[in-house]
């Protein structure tokens, strides 16, 4: 099958709501390519990108030497994939779209996951008075401009809904720059469906997957989480749709550990939660009419129901405050923010000091907030193990 008839069976079978190939048009003089449609391409370009690469060395929540079998961004971000792609079957949306944006949501997040984030936002907030450093502003810019593979042009030429998609994935910074004014920056949800699916399963992800390795980590316990009002919701689930009681089966027998526990509350609540999210959108979608990309006001794939989704707030509150003051977790953050706050200073006052490349942009900039961004931009590209080496050579040496 070429990509013409790829497109023609995109048009003859998904849903007239649905992103298609033949649609949207790359740009900068990029010709289509004759076994490929454009957004295959883009997952294509994403997957092959040193900033896809740099995910497997990238905090999640726990540092990535902690632990062989602790999630990692890269990790994470196959996870997304998986559960949207089945949300996007379920609702005959284009699967490539979903793939592209999940593989590329996370690529502009700093090393030390969400603690460095924060770090490089306040330091540039310090120097500059503006708050400029956000991980989906930082993927748009990644995959704009600081990815070179082709000698045409900069960065990797990504269609429009994967780069709306990939920026709206999470809530929109106060300032946006204006690279992103072409992404419906108006609307603070993405503008199609296949981009509302990533921003949900994302997450759903973070929601389930992240607790495993806090369950795993021992950050919180089991018997906590059965207390949950989400747990009945589980439970009644499996028990209606598959006639299996997860709390007498598995919770009231002896011979299950809390560990074998643990992994099946987590499977089960992801089940539960996908399957209730394509249910709950696809009422919201059967009721609407004239559902058109790029002109949804609206957020359509979401749950449904205010108790479902009372239920999952609720779940989402109690459990971060089982985590936010653990004493593990605060340790890792702290040196994390710590070794950015260093190396940040450190080309601060020694440029010379940045490599070859990164140098040259610096040289290059029009003024010193550039000068920073450029700065930020390296620190932000580092893996966590990177950057530990980079602290450790550069104040070893003092």
């Amino acid at each position: 099958m070429d990509r013409k008839e790829m497109e023609k069976f995109e048009k003859e079978n998904l849903a007239s709501y649905a992103v298609l190939s033949n649609d949207y048009e790359r740009g900068g003089g990029v010709q289509k390519h004759d076994y490929r449609t454009i957004f295959q391409r883009d997952r294509d370009r994403i997957l092959h990108s040193k900033a896809f690469r740099r995910l497997e060395y990238k905090t999640q929540v726990f540092a990535t030497e902690v632990g062989d079998h602790l999630r990692t961004r890269l990790t994470h971000s196959l996870e997304v994939y998986q559960l949207s792609q089945t949300v996007a079957k379920i609702l005959d949306l284009n699967c490539d779209v979903v793939e592209a944006i999940s593989l590329g949501h996370d690529l502009g997040h700093a090393p030390f996951g969400h603690a460095g984030e924060g770090i490089l936002n306040e330091l540039i907030v310090e120097d500059t008075g503006e708050k400029c450093f956000k991980h989906n502003i930082q993927s748009i810019r990644i995959l704009k401009f600081l990815e070179k593979k082709y000698h045409k042009y900069e960065g990797l030429k990504i269609s429009i809904p994967v780069l709306e998609g990939i920026l709206k994935h999470t809530n929109l910074p106060e300032n946006i720059p204006d690279y992103c004014k072409g992404l419906s920056v108006d609307i603070p949800h993405s503008v199609t469906l296949e981009g509302q699916i990533v921003e949900m399963t994302d997450e759903i992800a973070q929601m389930t997957h992240d607790l495993d390795d806090y369950l795993r980590f021992g950050i919180i316990d089991i018997d906590e989480l059965v207390e949950f009002k989400i747990f009945d919701s589980v439970n009644n689930f499996y028990k209606e749709k598959y006639d299996y009681n997860i709390k007498k089966k598995i919770f009231s027998s002896k011979n299950h550990g809390k560990k074998r526990k643990g992994e099946t509350f987590i499977r089960c609540l992801v089940d539960y939660l996908v399957t209730k999210l394509a249910q709950d959108s696809e009422e919201i979608i059967y009721d609407k009419e004239g559902i058109e990309p790029f002109k949804l006001s609206n957020k359509l794939i979401k749950f449904n129901s205010s108790s479902s989704s009372n239920s999952i707030k609720k779940f989402k509150k109690e459990t971060s405050k089982l985590i936010e003051n653990n004493y593990v977790i605060g340790k890792m953050d702290e040196r994390g923010e710590y070794i950015i706050r260093c190396l940040y200073e450190h080309y601060k006052e020694a440029p010379e000091n940045l490599p070859s490349k990164t140098k040259r942009k610096y040289k290059n900039a029009e003024d010193k907030k550039e000068e920073l961004i450029t700065i930020v931009d390296f620190i932000a590209g580092m893996t966590d193990r990177f950057a530990l080496e980079k602290y450790n050579e550069i104040f070893q040496l003092r």
